[in-house]
């Protein structure tokens, strides 16, 4: 359930996937900088309380910094991380992503048909609006300044700001998961990280970067180390931050209790998912530390490697 053995390059493709196709069929972009107000990343903002939109009690996100893929096109050695790879998820809005800057993705989902997905960036907020319709989507009402977009069979509906569109899942042309995500962003309802102080604790740990990536979970009931999965873990993450040629890494896992945290079993987890093309293949300086009651690996990487 809580396997973790996948491969590095098959992080970062499903990553932005994830943030693309997952949201689209019901499973939001934000910038890497610090939040001036409450001191965190502004991605933690777009995050709504998992009751909010859906029945669970947990989702995961991923986060990526497209304009940091492309400033270092030239250090990567694939297009894995290509938005125009994924256009056709994000057809009706007619956006040109060669010629758009400031782009930034958050998806957000679970397995209960709840989720979201976000794009920021500069853009004709008109010209979003006209692609739409020119699609079949109808204005349904405005919600805090975003033109609220429902779908031809009301199974989607885009809320169109003027530096953002949130996407979130509808049935029946309920715009509710819309409007709370809008609501989390506006700082009008609680967001993930308010109510929940394992999401809290991950996001304050992972930080902004090129690529973000966490979710909350129940206790498992058995730990598998080699696979990632560990006793009392409550929350896990991953960011990458590209510099230049090399990108720094890290992995956080959060634990119920301070006393649960155990770095031997993050050391058996590298161990055993560092041969060729494995998830710590070529993380280099790598060092194991606990902070309170998260455990965090940190290390080093080729950015042409990722």
């Amino acid at each position: 359930m809580f396997e973790r053995t996948y491969t590095r390059r098959g992080m970062l493709r499903r990553g932005l996937a994830t943030a693309g196709a997952g949201a689209l069929v019901g499973a939001a972009g934000c910038s890497s900088l610090p939040n001036p107000l409450g001191g965190g990343p502004a991605y933690a903002n777009w995050l709504p309380v998992p009751d909010d939109v859906g029945d669970s009690d947990h989702y995961n996100f991923t986060y990526l910094n497209m304009d940091d893929f492309e400033k270092h096109e030239d250090k990567l050695d694939d297009d894995s991380t290509d938005p125009s790879s994924y256009e056709d998820f994000w057809d009706p809005l007619d956006i040109d992503w060669e010629d758009t800057t400031g782009l930034t993705i958050l998806g957000f989902g679970g397995l209960f048909g709840f989720g979201g997905f976000i794009i920021e960036a500069e853009y004709n907020r008109d010209e979003i609006i006209s692609s739409l319709e020119d699609d079949d989507f109808e204005e349904d009402s405005e919600h805090q300044g975003y033109a609220i977009m429902l779908g031809p069979n009301d199974s989607q509906v885009y809320a169109v700001g003027n530096n953002a569109v949130v996407l979130a899942a509808t049935s029946d042309g309920d715009t509710d998961n819309a409007e709370a995500i809008i609501d989390a962003k506006a700082g009008e309802a609680d967001r993930y990280g308010d109510d929940s102080d394992d999401m809290n604790e991950l996001i304050g740990a992972l930080g902004g970067g090129t690529f973000v990536n966490g979710r909350t979970m129940e206790e498992p009931e058995d730990d598998n180390p080699e696979n990632g999965t560990f006793d009392a873990m409550v929350a896990m993450g991953s960011q990458a931050k590209i510099n230049g040629d090399q990108t720094k890494r890290k992995w956080v896992v959060v634990y119920e209790e301070e006393s649960d945290v155990d770095t031997g079993d993050l050391e058996d987890w590298v161990d055993e998912n560092d041969g060729s093309d494995e998830q710590f293949d070529d993380v280099d300086d790598i060092s194991y530390n606990k902070n309170g009651r998260k455990g965090i690996i940190t290390g080093t990487i080729d950015t042409d490697d990722l």
